[in-house]
Order: structure tokens, then sequence, then C-alpha cells
């Protein structure tokens, strides 16, 4: 499908990870287009060797559109905390040694360590970043990208069964934990949603998008 018609275009999310695939789709949703994730394409996961998010994001999005020959989108995102010089950053995903097995033992162990180094430390500041790109094709010289932010704090235990990753460590401004928000209200609210609430407007002017209900 072309991506320049309204209503129409498929594009693939470059993702392997459910959680951050089940919030993508759910923010995609509403605009008029067909989603799919890289792994209906049997496509495994971009190397991700870049010390910044939008870096990353680019060769996510251009290693699944060059494979399926899709518009592709891409999210890079993960946790700042300002009393670890920004860490763990891009390394969010794979902060503690790796697990095999569900992603959930990944995230359990990256929650651990974050409190380990936490220890003590008085400044909690963290926030959510989100550098979300867009391509119609791989080779596109003029990727659409967008960014993302929700600050908070870093909690001292977990709180929550909703979200992913770090959200039941991460308090919000009312003292819940983003695990304590329900989806609807962390889709609104997140990093992730706000980057791609950015997105729109580009898709608007730069690829003739608008959005199936206007």
């Amino acid at each position: 499908m072309d991506a320049s018609t309204p209503g129409s275009w498929q594009i693939v999310l470059a993702s392997g990870n459910p959680g951050k695939l089940a919030e993508l789709t759910a923010l995609l949703a509403p605009l008029g287009c067909h989603v799919q994730a890289q792994g209906e394409f049997q496509l495994a996961e971009a190397e991700e060797p870049h010390p910044t998010f939008v870096e990353n994001a680019l060769a996510k999005a251009r290693h699944a559109s060059f494979h399926t020959g899709l518009p592709a989108l891409a999210d890079d995102s993960g946790l700042c905390v300002d009393a670890l010089g920004g860490l763990p950053g891009v390394r969010s995903a794979r902060f503690a040694p790796q697990i095999e097995g569900p992603r959930a033992g990944q995230d359990a162990a990256n929650n651990r360590l974050l409190l380990q180094q936490m220890q003590g430390q008085t400044r909690r500041r963290a926030r959510f970043v989100s550098v979300v790109v867009a391509l119609r094709h791989a080779a596109d010289p003029e990727p659409l990208i967008a960014r993302g932010e929700l600050i908070g704090e870093i909690g001292h235990v977990a709180q929550g069964k909703g979200g992913f990753g770090y959200d039941p460590l991460f308090v919000l401004a009312d003292g819940r934990t983003l695990a304590q928000c329900g989806a609807e209200e962390k889709n609104r609210i997140s990093h992730r949603g706000q980057a791609l609430q950015a997105l729109l407007p580009l898709l608007r002017t730069h690829w003739g998008w608008m959005p199936a209900s206007t």
C-alpha cells in the first residue's frame, strides 16, 4: 500500500517487545492504518549499538523497512535517571545481565539492579524518553522523527501490576506509579504516546496523511 494514501497504508512496527507492541498498536489503532509487527514477517530485531535513542530508532526502522518493503515505525525509548548520569538510557532493556526466557524475567532483573544502584540516593528524579521514527522506505532521506518524555521519580519499592519494564518503580507527580495507571491513561500521558502525538502533524505535512475520521 502507498504511504501517501490516507487511511489505506500499512506500516510495520520494528519491535519484538510485547509490551511496547501492545502500546504502539493501541496508540496507532484509531489512525486508519494497518499495523503489522515485524514478528509477523519472522524478522529478527535489529542491532542497537548506538549511544542515542534517535540513532537506534533509525537503525530499527531502516532494518524493518528493508526486509519487509513496507513503511516502518520504530520507537527507541528508555529510562534516564539524573543521579545515574542518564543511565540506564539506551540500555534500559538490557541494564541487568541478560536472562533467557519471558520478558518479565528481564524486567524484574532490571528493576532489581536499578533499586540497588539507587540505594542511599536522595536525588531520584527521572524521565522516560521516547524517540519515534517513521520511514516511507528503507532509504528514505527524510525520516520523520518525534520525541516525547514523561518526568517522575524512582520509587523505593515496586508498586502496581500494569505496564511493563520500569513502570512499577516510576512514580508520577500524584504519587502513583505508572504501573498503577490503566492502559488508556498510560497511553495518554506516556512518553511514547506524546511522541506519537508529535508525529501526527509530521505525517500530515510530509506524507499527506490524515486520520480516517477526518
